[in-house]
């Protein structure tokens, strides 16, 4: 004679165990030891320990492994090894595109880490902006070219999905990049176009990111303009930025130099409270977890860039072109509305499973009403969990500085303050560009 469970354990029981499928999230803990080889400019080593913990990402990361290992080898200098994670990040976000129905549907009983990481609008941009510069240092300038203008490719089709209301709709400095790459190649109308799309651009930067349009860009507007013999744009963008142009040489070229500055963004939990009374009058208080950026690098860096030789020296100092922590922040609030759709429905639902299994103990005591109430409002507290993945490895900012200089060897010097953070020996050819990049991402 076996004996049966009463209904009111069985149903506890099962919705117990359902909720707390989702309080065991990715393990993070070997995250501090990469960021600290990150932080420390051992790229090499970072990457190599990311490699170690890839099966603590899980089939459910498996985008966010790509995102990190991609850009760690960026870092490093590995531009083929990079190619291969980022590609394979874009190829996994295509393919998450379209979510499934019964993933969707456990996400919205427990939380939205029951769902594969697919990334935020501005990661599934950006990881194009790096496809395009690790083709730039391999020197594949169409490549280079073909990534960049996946950018807007994406850009619209986000822009579509939320009627236009987005604030992240274009990114001046992939068009920017695109005009140095055009530059690069000799196709100088197509690179005043690029120049005059990142004006327009950084119109909207200014107002949404509180990045104003940098003073290397009104240079390059009016130096391709007039060497394109283009006259009304040329004094038309003069005026409007207070230039005088003059001419250079044929023998001149310039360096383009590209910084990774400052510590990305990441997730924070933030809980609101909700209280619902049930049919007897008692309250059932129901967390609703949201995520939130929170901002890791706080101040502008200021880095000065010297190319000098025996002759001669110029020094410039780079200009904010990228601000990622202001871009993540408002890309991911575009996206709130949706957030609090899912975690308003979930606590619906489970404020429905909880009135559905105090029905069971009907004819009990009232103090079991309670405590099967109190027990279930505790489990979802539990439950309930924002989903913080980020790519975690991002810079805060980009920025740039460009130096167009007479064609000759150079000693290269970038420095941000009292700290030196690359010098080398820099060869300026003949109406080329140079492109160099580094990292302070610390």
């Amino acid at each position: 004679m076996s004996l049966k469970k009463p209904a009111t354990t069985t149903s506890m029981i099962a919705i117990i165990a359902f909720l707390l499928v989702s309080c065991t999230g990715m393990k993070t803990s070997f995250y501090p030891k990469v960021e600290k080889n990150l932080w420390q400019g051992n790229y090499q080593q970072a990457a190599s320990s990311l490699q170690k913990n890839k099966k603590q990402f899980g089939k459910k990361n498996a985008v966010l492994f790509h995102l990190e290992a991609g850009l760690l080898e960026h870092y490093a200098g590995n531009y083929k090894k990079s190619n291969l994670h980022l590609f394979a990040a874009e190829k996994e976000m295509q393919r998450l595109y379209t979510k499934s129905i019964t993933t969707s549907v456990a996400s919205m009983l427990t939380n939205d880490n029951e769902l594969p990481y697919e990334g935020e609008n501005f990661e599934k941009v950006l990881v194009n902006l790096f496809l395009s510069l690790n083709y730039l240092q391999m020197g594949k300038l169409e490549d280079a070219l073909v990534e960049a203008r996946k950018v807007d490719v994406k850009l619209n089709e986000f822009s579509r999905e939320y009627k236009g209301k987005n604030v992240y709709r274009e990114d001046a400095f992939v068009r920017y990049l695109m005009g140095t790459i055009y530059e690069a190649e000799g196709e100088f109308n197509d690179a005043f176009i690029s120049y005059t799309k990142a004006y327009e651009a950084f119109g909207l930067y200014e107002k949404q990111f509180s990045t104003p349009m940098p003073e290397a860009l009104k240079h390059d507007l009016v130096r391709t303009a007039a060497l394109l013999d283009f006259q009304d744009e040329k004094e038309r963008y003069e005026r409007e930025f207070d230039l005088n142009y003059s001419e250079e040489k044929k023998s001149f070229g310039s360096v383009v130099v590209i910084i990774y500055s400052g510590k990305s963004p990441i997730k924070k939990e933030i809980k609101i409270s909700p209280t619902i009374l049930d049919n007897d009058g008692v309250p059932h208080t129901f967390a609703i977890a949201l995520p939130k950026f929170h901002a890791r690098s706080k101040s502008n860096r200021y880095y000065n860039v010297r190319l000098s030789s025996p002759q001669r020296s110029f020094a410039k100092q780079a200009e904010r072109f990228e601000d990622i922590t202001n871009i993540a922040e408002k890309d991911l609030k575009d996206r709130l509305d949706l957030i609090y759709l899912k975690a308003g429905g979930r606590a619906v639902l489970k404020f429905l499973a909880i009135e559905a299994a105090k029905k069971e103990t009907k004819g009990k005591s009232k103090l079991a009403n309670f405590l099967v109430g109190s027990l279930l409002d505790a489990t979802y507290e539990a439950s309930e969990k924002a989903d913080l993945r980020t790519w975690r490895s991002l810079p805060d900012q980009i920025q740039v500085a460009r130096l167009i200089v007479p064609a000759g060897q150079y000693h290269f010097k970038l420095t941000s303050g009292q700290k030196k953070l690359k010098t080398s020996s820099v060869r300026v050819l003949p109406n080329q560009i140079t492109f160099e990049i580094v990292s302070d991402v610390n």
